[in-house]
């Protein structure tokens, strides 16, 4: 062979395996193989043609594929003499093999053996070599085998039952049975949160058991179905054995049949709460079906809307068994603690925007007000905003004829006391006094009183509503006041409509100040 054809003929092999390797490279998405696996029949007789055998492709970026395998993939097939074999299947330049045996004699039948595997727990897989097969040839030997999952036709534990499962071998097949079952509970108890107490008449609701399985795995189910409870009475009042039954467990617990309840009221109830307090105490009265009555106290599970967070009076909703609702009010208001009077005066001092001791939840701002509480002045015409010299924040825009101001505190003692605040006159369009006799009436302990006093002007300029930052601190606006021992409520209602002259927009605290 002369040097040029030697080189052509070079150049066309290294070509073809350039081109075999890119159409394998393109199938793949362009990554190689990294890993051949293959299955095949494994018993052939004399002269027997290849029966077909499958690969699983795994390539260098991890994708996985299954393909046939075909006849120009292999060497080493052949079955003109019996003896064991190793056929050699190569695909995308990496090689894999797998052994055939080659005999005179062939399989004739399969059985799944005795002792395999029938009994499968709900959602659980197969195992290779969960089952075995005997293998019966023609010259009447035997060899036992692991049934694979990959032989299996119909195994299915999606859901209880029995069903029938092929294995097929070459082409031989064979069929078992399997069974599947949920999990066996080993412990079971009754969860708390079951309800034991009924009325007469009532039907059943539901059993919370906890139990655990035989895998360790815990649960809380719920029992509702008739037909799983035994023993549920109310037709008669005492106590009954309920039996709920799980899966492989039961479980017993008592129940208590009251009589029935045909009418629900309040019997008595703590009315009056501290900022804060939690629930103190309430009792029902019962009327039941045969007329004879009885009570039951209140507890808090038993309460919607009981909330102490801030002053004023609220219904709270009392649900008794789901069956029927009583409402009760309570007042809620501060307490005067002697760690809140000011270290000076030793008056107590009560900031406007405290919910625990002011009420305005009620209070309307004028029609052309931004808010309820302010501590910030904007200067006219400008938008620059300054403090108004306010300890906190301070009473804004609610001159609105009937508003009301609600002082409640709750005291340990009777005594006599002076009743003041720290104000700003808005009167004028901030330049004027306003007296408070024009600006509010007022009311303690749901008796009126006169007040008395003038609130200075809150702006020392000559432009409306510019640089309010005066404020006018009054000590005594309504005489001596005498508190009583507990609750106590001061009210202070405006008497002037927005369009009046009159103004007071800006209070920034009451004063509580002992009589010496």
């Amino acid at each position: 062979m002369n040097k040029t054809l030697k080189k052509t003929l070079i150049c066309a092999i290294l070509a073809l395996a350039l081109a075999a390797s890119s159409v394998c490279l393109a199938a793949c998405g362009g990554s190689a193989v990294k890993s051949l696996t293959v299955r095949g029949q494994s018993e052939y007789i004399v002269d027997d043609a290849f029966a077909g055998a499958t690969m699983t492709v795994v390539y260098e970026n991890g994708r996985r594929e299954q393909a046939e395998v075909t006849a120009d993939m292999m060497s080493g097939f052949d079955t003109s003499v019996a003896g064991n074999k190793t056929v050699l299947v190569t695909y995308g330049g990496v090689t894999a093999e797998f052994a055939i045996t080659v005999s005179d004699f062939y399989a004739s039948a399969i059985a799944v053996t005795e002792d395999s595997v029938t009994e499968y727990i709900k959602g659980s897989s197969y195992t290779d070599g969960d089952a075995r097969m005997t293998v019966m040839y023609t010259d009447g030997s035997t060899k036992t085998e692991d049934v694979t999952a990959d032989m299996l036709t119909g195994f299915d534990t999606g859901s209880t039952g029995e069903r029938e499962v092929t294995v097929t071998y070459g082409r031989l097949t064979a069929n078992y049975e399997i069974s599947v079952r949920d999990l066996r509970v080993t412990g079971s108890e009754l969860n708390a949160a079951t309800r034991t107490s009924y009325r007469v008449g009532d039907v059943f609701e539901s059993a919370s058991v906890d139990v655990v399985y035989e895998d360790g795995s815990e649960a809380t189910v719920e029992i509702t179905d008739p037909a799983d409870i035994e023993g549920f009475d109310t037709l008669t009042t005492g106590k009954k054995t309920v039996t709920v039954r799980y899966r492989n467990a039961s479980v017993s617990f008592e129940i208590d049949v009251l009589k029935s309840v045909d009418k629900v009221e309040l019997a008595s109830y703590d009315s009056l709460y501290g900022v804060g307090d939690g629930f103190g105490s309430a009792t029902l009265r019962l009327t039941y079906s045969d007329g004879t009555t009885g009570e039951c106290p209140v507890t808090a599970d038993m309460l919607t809307d009981f909330d102490t967070s801030t002053s004023g009076t609220h219904t709270v909703i009392v649900d008794f068994e789901g069956r029927q609702t009583v409402t009760f009010d309570i007042t809620v208001a501060g307490r005067l603690q002697t760690a809140d009077t000011d270290e000076e005066s030793g008056a107590y001092k009560l900031q406007v925007e405290d919910g625990a001791y002011v009420d305005m939840s009620e209070v309307e701002t004028q029609s052309a007000g931004q808010s309820m509480f302010e501590n910030m002045t904007q200067k006219a015409g400008t938008n620059e905003s300054y403090s108004n010299g306010a300890e906190g924040y301070s009473t804004a825009n609610i001159s609105v004829e009937g508003n009301k101001i609600v002082l409640r505190f709750i005291s340990d003692a009777a005594g006599k006391y002076t009743f003041g605040m720290r104000a700003q006159s808005g009167s004028g369009s901030g330049k004027s006094d306003t007296e408070l006799s024009e600006a509010f009436s007022m009311s303690f302990n749901g008796s009126d009183k006169s007040i008395s006093g003038t609130v200075k002007r809150a702006t020392l300029g000559s432009t409306n509503w510019k640089d309010m930052t005066e404020w006018t601190e009054l000590t005594d606006v309504a005489g001596e006041l005498d508190i009583i021992e507990g609750l106590n409520t001061i009210e202070l209602t405006f008497i002037q409509g927005t369009a009046g002259a009159i103004r007071l927009p800006n209070i920034d605290y009451f004063l509580l100040t002992p009589v010496a």
